[in-house]
Parts: structure tokens; C-alpha cells; sequence
């Protein structure tokens, strides 16, 4: 077998040099693209009121809040739905609004762990970004939770959980999430938490 000559060597050393040093950039960008796009903590908490009904009263939109964590105490004994119409309602003959409100009592610890199981916006968009991205991962949209989309609804929905020993804690719905004025979870997969709602209240 003939040596190779310095010449070729060198070249060699070369090509290995710049594969290594190309497959370090790909593998940066790779690590950057698939980092948490957001900060963990945004935002200053703040307060959800309840109304005379004992519903969270949903005000003006607040600025995006979250802090890692679960997003309601464990132990729920029970997990109240609010139904409220909105401004675009219209009543047509012959069809009957939704109650205003229902109360889950079976299952309501278990709808609460549901809650905590939620994934916060970066963990939200590494999963959509795994599901949709190509050969390449996507880069981060606008910061998730923060832009509203233009679709208006007939009705709005909120949460109010029940403990026998802690005050009631609030959620209302923010941009595509769930937050309880202090953490914010994203409600994008099906079944949507009112759909689960509705479905194990009507089996109680």
C-alpha cells in the first residue's frame, strides 16, 4: 500500500477540519432552534375578582403572566364552568342558551391534575414544532400567549376551582391559554378543557 504524500495529508486534515467545524455550526443552530424560545417568568401577577354570581369576572386583557409551577393546587373538590354571553351573542328563536353555570364534583381533583398537566407556552410550541417541522425545526412565531387571533365567540368560559381548605382559584381564558392570574398553560389540543368539562359533567 503506497503512503500518502504530505500533499494529500494535508488536504485530508483539511476536509476533516471543515466537516467538523460544519457539523458544530449545524448542531448550534439545531440547539438554538430547539431551546426554549421564551423567558420561563413573564409578566406581574395579578388578580381575577369573582362577580355577585361567584363566576371569575373576565376585565380587560392583561399583560401575559407565568411562573414555572402547577397551575392550581391539588385536592379540588370542586371545578365550576362559567358561561357567559359575549357581546357577538345573539339569541335566535327556538334555541336555548347554555347554563351559566355547572358544577363538576366527581372527578374534581381529577380534572385538576388535568389542569397541572397543561404545558406552559415553550413547552406548547416544542411540541407543535416537533408534530409539524420539517427535516429543519421552525423557528418561534411572536411570543405564544401574547397576540390575539381576530375570531370572536359567542360565549366566554372560565374556571373556578373549590377547595375545602384554601380560598376558590380563578381561570379565565387569556390568548389561546388558561391562566390563573399568576400562571398562564395553553389549551391548544383536543379535547379543549371545556369539552372534558362538559363531558364529565354529563357523565356524574
Amino acid at each position: 500500500m503506497s503512503r500518502w504524500s504530505p500533499r494529500r495529508r494535508r488536504a485530508v486534515a483539511a476536509l476533516v477540519t471543515v466537516v467538523a467545524v460544519a457539523a458544530g455550526v449545524v448542531t448550534i443552530a439545531w440547539v438554538r432552534r430547539t431551546a426554549s424560545p421564551w423567558p420561563a417568568r413573564a409578566g406581574a401577577p395579578y388578580e381575577i375578582p369573582l362577580g355577585p354570581d361567584g363566576c371569575p369576572v373576565i376585565e380587560e386583557r392583561h399583560q401575559f403572566v407565568d411562573v414555572p409551577g402547577p397551575l392550581v393546587p391539588p385536592g379540588a373538590t370542586e371545578v365550576l364552568l362559567c358561561t357567559a354571553p359575549t357581546a357577538l351573542h345573539i339569541q335566535r328563536p327556538g334555541v336555548v342558551d347554555p347554563p351559566r353555570q355547572r358544577v363538576l364534583l366527581a372527578g374534581a381533583a381529577d380534572f385538576a391534575a388535568l389542569l397541572n398537566r397543561l404545558p406552559d407556552r415553550n413547552d406548547a410550541w416544542r411540541q407543535w414544532q416537533r408534530r409539524h417541522s420539517g427535516w429543519w425545526p421552525d423557528a418561534a412565531p411572536a411570543p405564544m400567549g401574547e397576540a390575539c387571533l381576530l375570531i370572536g365567540y359567542s360565549h366566554e368560559h372560565s374556571f373556578l376551582l373549590r377547595y375545602p381548605d384554601r380560598p376558590p382559584v380563578p381561570l379565565i381564558y387569556t390568548c389561546g391559554g388558561l391562566t390563573s392570574g399568576t400562571r398562564t398553560r395553553m389549551d391548544h389540543h383536543k379535547p379543549h378543557l371545556v369539552d372534558e368539562f362538559l363531558s364529565r359533567f354529563q357523565q356524574q
